[in-house]
């Protein structure tokens, strides 16, 4: 009898062990701030913007961006929201931290894609979002 209370007395202790080291690990999971970062950008073309244009920038954005270390998640696409209809593309992407996105902003390839196509832009929105 007493061994059968000192067995599961050890079985109970194991089991409270093995709670609380799931409840501990929940919360040091859900309390880390996470690294990623969300960029947005909408664009809105002057008229003269021609749409065989308006693909090709979509086409070399894609082309430039998507193979970038550290970006994942472009997704390059035309306005859907007639409410919001004056911008009318949108690119957006994640970066698994501040030094992709620093990586990005100053990628020479990336500045060319932008000076090429930046006088057909009238207007453009751009949200950077820590996931939190």
């Amino acid at each position: 009898m007493m061994n059968r209370k000192r067995v599961l007395a050890m079985l109970a202790a194991v089991i409270l062990m093995v709670v609380a080291g799931a409840v501990w690990y929940q919360t040091q999971t859900v309390s880390a701030k996470s690294t990623k970062i969300r960029r947005t950008i909408l664009l809105s073309f002057k008229p003269e913007a021609t749409e065989a244009q308006i693909q090709e920038l979509m086409k070399d954005t894609r082309k430039n961006i998507a193979p970038m270390k550290g970006v994942h998640g472009l997704f390059i696409g035309k306005q859907t929201n007639p409410k919001a209809a004056v911008w009318q593309v949108g690119i957006s992407m994640d970066f698994d931290d501040e030094a992709s996105l620093k990586a990005y902003r100053t990628n020479e390839e990336h500045r060319q894609n932008h000076n090429k196509y930046i006088d057909l832009i009238s207007g453009s929105q751009i949200t950077d979002i820590r996931d939190e």
